[in-house]
């Protein structure tokens, strides 16, 4: 930074030095005004160099401008002896276009190098943030950074999302509006899922703003949020709380029925189903039933044995796979239980409570199929020389005890 700041330094001194110059008609100069033009050097000399001592700068830089100031009075010296008459008016204006170019250069570089440093300086605090709590005091230096990167970078989205959040935590929810409305509009059409993202942190800031009271556009942004992204589960949360505020029940319900399969049973799931059938009960009373058969939670069990021949062949220590796959749907599996030979025959049960990814699970489908395998490589996708065994479609909810038994041999 102290080259920039020495560059910026030294064009301001060549303007003021060299104004008396810039100002003078194509006129001789003549021994008196030479003298004069050697004074006022002399004089601004001195003034600039009072200036330099009482910067708050190092002793370096003030060591580095007095020596550039001394060559500039040196080098207007030699010019007052050395020539009778001023510089044509071609030569001013293109050496006064030189020295703007040269302050314009400094000052860009002095602008980038300011907000660098203070996005270093956002960064360590967020990096801190991330294991420790912060003061007070740096959580406020920290709201400054941000708000300073995100004015310097107004196109790096991200430093304006870091400060709608942190202002959202620290409960100022008006200002953290602002920033996350402002994203909204620099967010092109086409980002879809970052405008839906955008539009969720919007109405959420909007609702606790206004002191967690509904309103028809902020439902509305959220409305939208889900057209352009229908699986955003903060969004489904935050629909269904603005649609029962607003009385709209059955579409409340709609919103969290999403958020309620795609949950492992919990106090998290009983409490939204709790919320829920509250929503139902008050659409009931408005003369609107709700079916909500679905709430159900899936659950299969399934007696697993061996076939003689695959008995003959496995090691009872071999792991056993039980696991649920949809019939029509990822790939994954829904719900997964893992024993071992010794353990068989046994019977297991597969409910959400296995689920091996959020948002799938077993409540989420319908139909699956069942398989059971025995694993000789102790990897749950069967290899040749493995023993397995499948039922599909098997209805997720009101099935009666499944019987498998491993009898066929993967090749």
């Amino acid at each position: 930074m102290i080259w920039a700041l020495l560059l910026l330094l030294t064009a301001v001194l060549f303007v003021i030095l060299l104004q008396p110059l810039l100002k003078s008609d194509d006129a001789d100069l003549d021994g008196d005004s030479a003298s004069l033009q050697q004074s006022e050097n002399l004089r601004l000399y001195q003034t600039r160099s009072a200036d330099i001592d009482a910067m708050e700068i190092t002793e370096d830089e003030k060591a580095a401008l007095r020596l550039e100031l001394d060559r500039e009075l040196l080098a207007n010296a030699n010019q007052a002896q050395s020539y009778s008459k001023t510089p044509s008016k071609a030569l001013r204006a293109g050496f006064l276009v030189a020295v703007v170019a040269v302050a314009v250069g400094a000052t860009v570089l002095l602008y980038q190098q300011w907000g660098a440093a203070n996005a270093i300086a956002a960064t360590a605090l967020l990096d801190k943030a991330s294991s420790v709590e912060l003061s007070d005091k740096e959580r406020e230096e920290l709201i400054e950074r941000l708000t300073a990167a995100a004015k310097h970078d107004p196109e790096e989205i991200e430093w304006n999302y870091l400060l709608g959040r942190l202002l959202n935590a620290q409960g100022d929810f008006s200002q953290a509006a602002n920033v996350f409305a402002d994203i909204l509009a620099a967010l092109p059409a086409e980002a879809a899922q970052d405008r839906a993202a955008t539009m969720t942190l919007l109405a959420q800031a909007r609702f606790f703003a206004n002191d967690q009271v509904a309103d028809e556009e902020t439902y509305g942004l959220v409305k939208r949020a889900l057209e352009l992204a229908p699986n955003q589960r903060q969004t489904m949360g935050i629909a269904g709380i603005l649609a029962f505020e607003l009385g709209y029940y059955s579409a409340a319900v709609d919103h969290w029925k999403g958020l309620y399969l795609g949950m492992p049973e919990g106090p998290e799931s009983q409490s939204l189903g709790q919320g829920i059938e509250r929503a139902a009960s008050l659409a009931a009373e408005q003369g609107e039933a709700i079916d909500l058969s679905w709430m159900e939670r899936a659950q299969i069990q399934v007696f697993v044995a061996l076939s003689d021949a695959a008995k003959a062949e496995v090691n009872s220590t071999d792991s056993v796979f039980v696991l649920a796959k949809a019939v029509s749907g990822p790939p994954m599996p829904l719900a997964v239980q893992r024993l071992t030979v010794a353990d068989l025959p046994q019977v297991i049960t597969l409910s959400d409570a296995q689920a091996m990814a959020a948002g799938l699970q077993l409540s989420n489908f319908a139909e699956v199929t069942v398989i059971a395998r025995v694993s000789r490589t102790n990897q749950p996708i069967a290899q040749p020389g493995d023993w397995q065994t499948q039922i599909s479609p098997v209805a997720t909810r009101g099935t009666d005890l499944l019987n498998l038994s491993i009898d066929q041999r993967v090749e």
